[in-house]
C-alpha cells in the first residue's frame, strides 16, 4: 500500500500524531457489534487517506483486513519473521481496492502531464514499468503492454461511461484537463503492474 502511493506521489510525508482511517470495506466494524453505543469508522477525506501503513488505526477485533490478507501479524503475540505468501485473495486486493486504484490513476494522471508534448503510449508505458519496478520493460514486456493498453484505450473510448466510473474511485477527483480514456487505459495498464511480483515484492 506504501509502495503504490508512494509511486504516485499520493504518499503524506508527515511523521507522528493520531491514528488515521484509510480507505476499508464498509460495515466491517458494524458486524463485529450490535450495540447502539459501537464506536463507527472514521473515514473522512483528507491526508489521512494517504498516511504510511504505520498510523492506520489497529482495532484488536477488527484489524485492517487488507493488511492481514498481506500477512500482518495479528499483534497477538510477537513475531520475529513475517510470513511472507502469495495468495490469489491479494491479487484481488491490488486490483479492486480503492487506495490501489487510486493510486495506479494519480500515477497515470501524473506521467501523461510529464509527457504533454509527446503522446506515445510507448513512452508512458515505460514510465510507468519502470516506476513501478525499477527497472526499463524488455521486448516480450513492451509488447503486452502495449497490446493491453491498445485494448483498454478501446473499450473505455467505446464505453465513456465505463471510464468516468473508474476515474471516480477514491476521495481525489480526477484531471478534467486530461481524457478520461486516456487515463483510465493507462491507468488500468499501471494497476497491473502493480500487481505483479515485481510490482509489490521487495526483492
Amino acid at each position: 500500500r506504501d509502495n503504490s502511493l508512494a509511486i504516485s506521489g499520493l504518499l503524506v510525508d508527515k511523521l507522528g500524531g493520531k491514528s488515521v482511517y484509510p480507505y476499508q470495506p464498509e460495515g466491517i466494524w458494524g458486524e463485529l457489534s450490535n450495540k447502539g453505543w459501537r464506536y463507527n469508522y472514521l473515514q473522512e477525506p483528507g491526508e489521512g487517506l494517504y498516511r504510511r501503513s504505520l498510523y492506520t488505526i489497529w482495532k484488536r477485533t477488527s484489524p485492517p483486513p487488507s493488511m492481514l490478507i498481506f500477512d500482518a501479524p495479528e499483534r497477538g503475540e510477537c513475531v520475529v519473521r513475517r510470513r511472507a505468501t502469495s495468495t490469489p485473495l491479494q491479487a484481488l486486493v491490488l486490483l479492486n481496492d480503492p487506495q490501489h486504484i487510486e493510486a495506479a490513476r494519480v500515477l497515470a494522471e501524473k506521467i501523461m502531464k510529464e509527457t504533454a508534448g509527446n503522446k506515445d503510449s510507448d513512452k508512458r508505458l515505460d514510465m510507468a514499468f519502470r516506476l513501478i519496478t525499477g527497472r526499463h520493460p524488455d521486448n516480450t514486456e513492451k509488447d503486452i503492454l502495449s497490446r493491453f493498453y491498445t485494448e483498454e484505450l478501446k473499450r473505455f473510448k467505446d464505453k465513456p461511461a465505463n471510464a468516468l466510473d473508474y476515474l471516480s474511485t477514491g476521495e481525489l477527483k480526477w484531471d478534467k484537463s486530461l481524457q478520461p480514456a486516456e487515463i483510465a487505459a493507462l491507468a488500468t495498464v499501471s494497476n497491473s503492474i502493480m500487481n505483479t511480483d515485481e510490482g509489490y515484492t521487495r526483492k
